[in-house]
């Protein structure tokens, strides 16, 4: 079944603000005790509150070492989606995407509806969190080089 783009769940536990999300969760274990021979068994529950603002904040990310092999490989990973980066490989050409990440590419089952069927949403769409195109990044290095040319060094972009 495809993917839907939005989902709202109707329970008494859940409330959806202009401003956050709340829902209230009940987390049920067991207490156990040893009294002689006989283990006793009481259980437990334990409520919460979660509360998730709607609104997403910016997000930066400061990397120490960014023009190392790692930190010039996660920047241009980010970068290469919004740009729509390709390149010639042996294998033909490659573009850039998202399909190996969690928050992008996957996906969560809800349940079944009314066909029987499975549906799905992005794993995008639980919670609302900052999209990786959006991500703003800085960071320092003790090499001089600027960024393009700590790509080109580590081989990370031609």
């Amino acid at each position: 079944m495809e993917a839907a783009a939005q989902f709202f769940i109707e329970s008494p536990d859940v409330v959806y603000g202009p401003e956050a999300i709340e829902a209230q969760y009940e987390y049920r274990t067991t207490r156990v005790s040893r009294e002689g021979g006989v283990f006793k068994v009481h259980p437990t529950t334990t409520r919460f509150t979660f509360r998730t603002v709607r609104q997403v904040p910016r997000l930066g990310v400061m990397l120490i070492c960014w023009g190392g092999n790692n930190g010039s490989t996660l920047t241009a990973a980010v970068l290469a989606n919004p740009l729509r980066l390709s390149w010639p490989t042996r294998s033909g050409r490659k573009e850039a995407n998202y399909y190996c990440s969690l928050t992008q590419a996957g996906t969560v089952s809800l349940g079944l509806d009314a066909e029987g069927q499975e549906v799905f949403v992005p794993f995008s769409a639980l919670l609302p969190m900052v999209a990786p195109n959006d991500l703003a990044f800085d960071g320092w290095d003790i090499s001089s080089l600027n960024l393009a040319e700590a790509m080109r060094r580590a081989k990370v972009l031609d």
